[in-house]
């Protein structure tokens, strides 16, 4: 959230940069030049020229500007540059000598065009515009006057202030965006250093909740074993050892990340009975949903774990899913049914037949599930 944010506060920097240049250089043509062209107009060389060349700065100017709005780089900044010295070029000839005169209007325009070319480039096309355009006015100085020191001066100071200002906004804007670039970087820096943060709250807050139900359970079992009130050879003991230890190793999955987890544990389940050399098929079915919290997957799966810990030859699990339910399902020569939970969110279901016994669990989506029921027939 916070990198979106960050890069479009970035995005809005750069087009309302773009738009307050492309006033400003839109001011200069629309008023300067085009009074220059209107007053100017009896004093031209050849009189529909100029009114060509502001034409053409014109919609080199817009569409320039539209590319920047749209792709903010002009796609062919050179072909920009040789359209600019062309006018350059041609307005300066048209002025017939009068270099530094309002005839020669494209003299301190030409720079705003090279600004747009350089935008989000090297500074290489506005470079080669402004030298460009001032080579230009200044061989056509000497070749159609007679300049003495005093208009070469002022030619120089007229290049150097209309440059000044345009080489000052394009360092500008190049300063506001690598400001800009690192404002959005260290925010997603941030951002990232605050998932980091909330993932590792997550993890311990999984930690410790997986510790206190080892103590509820597992602990219990060790502390029974290590003062002796519980017999190794017990069969009751070892089955709950065997139930521990399944728990144990589906609480070590409960961190992997995996397409789904839910499968991922029931798997590793069916070891309490494969070690004990009960062979367990597993079948799947259906679409499962694709975010089953930590809760109910316990849920799910600690009543087929206390089948399986009693299962004497055999032993099915199916997993099928559907429309945001899941169902886990077993059925064994089991003779232990296990205990009813109340928690509201995953229903069991049991039922014996001789001495097969199946057990099935659900959930659907967090809606309130059917309370345990035992049928025997």
């Amino acid at each position: 959230m916070a990198d979106d944010t960050s890069v479009s506060l970035a995005a809005r920097y750069q087009r309302g940069t773009i738009i307050v240049t492309a006033c400003m250089a839109g001011l200069w043509h629309g008023g300067f030049d085009t009074a220059a062209v209107l007053l100017m107009w009896p004093d031209f060389r050849w009189v529909w020229v100029s009114p060509v060349m502001w034409a053409l700065y014109t919609a080199v100017l817009v569409a320039g500007t539209v590319q920047l709005l749209r792709d903010g780089v002009v796609r062919r900044p050179w072909l920009v540059v040789a359209l600019t010295l062309t006018i350059s070029v041609v307005v300066a000839v048209n002025a017939d000598g009068a270099v530094v005169s309002f005839e020669n209007w494209a003299f301190g325009a030409a720079g705003w065009l090279g600004v747009l070319a350089s935008w989000g480039r090297s500074a290489a096309p506005l470079a080669v515009v402004l030298a460009g355009n001032g080579a230009a006015s200044t061989a056509a100085l000497f070749l159609l006057a007679e300049p003495d020191l005093q208009d070469v001066a002022l030619v120089l100071t007229s290049l150097g202030g209309s440059a000044a200002l345009q080489v000052a906004l394009a360092y500008g804007v190049r300063t506001q965006r690598r400001i800009v670039d690192g404002a959005v970087e260290a925010a997603t820096a941030r951002a990232e250093v605050e998932t980091r943060r909330l993932a590792a709250e997550q993890a311990h807050a999984a930690r410790v909740r997986r510790h206190e139900f080892l103590q509820r359970t597992a602990a219990v079992v060790l502390a029974g074993l290590a003062d002796g009130t519980s017999d190794p050879a017990d069969p009751a003991v070892q089955r709950r050892c065997a139930i521990e230890a399944a728990r144990l190793r589906r609480l070590f999955l409960e961190a992997d990340e995996v397409p789904d987890p839910l499968l991922h544990e029931v798997r590793a389940s069916l070891d309490v009975a494969e070690a004990r050399g009960v062979p367990v098929r597993m079948s799947v079915s259906g679409a499962l949903p694709a975010a089953v919290p930590v809760p109910v997957r316990r849920e799910l799966i600690e009543p087929v774990i206390e089948v399986l810990s009693s299962a004497r030859t055999h032993a099915r699990v199916t997993i099928s899913g559907g429309g945001g339910e899941v169902q886990v399902s077993v059925i064994a020569d089991a003779g232990t049914v296990p205990a009813p939970r109340a928690s509201g969110q995953v229903g069991v279901e049991c039922q014996r037949e001789g001495e097969s016994l199946w057990v099935q669990t659900s959930w659907s989506g967090g809606s309130p599930s059917p309370s345990s029921k035992t049928t025997r027939s």
